[in-house]
């Protein structure tokens, strides 16, 4: 499978976890699960405008943003990402600035690489506080997903 493939099937899941962590978010109120989730969503908007060059200005890298909102961010950054990996090269570098505004560079791929990381790092946060609030959290490995055939929005 060619690199910019496999990228997409990554985003696949990433999209798929996303929604089924949506899903186990309304089926168990935990607002301690929509603060790490919607800072994954924020996050993801957030690295997908730095990589396309746009202005991050006035981004809120941890809202506080309910249900419903997460909802429509999770549609907006599906979007987001399924219209950049349209075609985008892996290998070329995009210079940005953090939300501290210091300035940095990274090849596209690694930047990939860290918004999957990082959101799975947030969704196991979100997990936690839906099994404190008494409920079962979704499993939301690659592999279960997988293993269920793939399912879920297409990038």
């Amino acid at each position: 499978m060619d690199p910019l493939a496999a990228a997409r099937r990554r985003f696949r899941h990433h999209a798929w976890a996303g929604s089924t962590l949506l899903g186990a978010i309304r089926a168990t109120p935990a607002p301690d699960a929509l603060r790490p989730f919607a800072h994954a969503l924020a996050a993801d908007r957030i690295w997908c405008r730095r990589l396309e060059g746009a202005s991050t200005e006035g981004l809120d890298v941890w809202p506080g943003l309910g249900v419903e909102a997460c909802a429509a961010l999770l549609r907006e950054t599906t979007s987001d990402w399924r219209r950049l990996l349209g075609a985008v090269d892996l290998e070329a570098r995009v210079s940005y600035r953090t939300s501290r505004g210091e300035p940095f560079e990274n090849r596209v791929a690694d930047v990939l690489d860290h918004v999957l990381l990082h959101a799975a790092h947030h969704r196991g946060q979100a997990c936690a506080a839906i099994r404190r609030a008494g409920g079962v959290p979704p499993a939301l490995d690659l592999v279960v997903w997988a293993r269920e055939g793939e399912p879920g929005a297409s990038l």
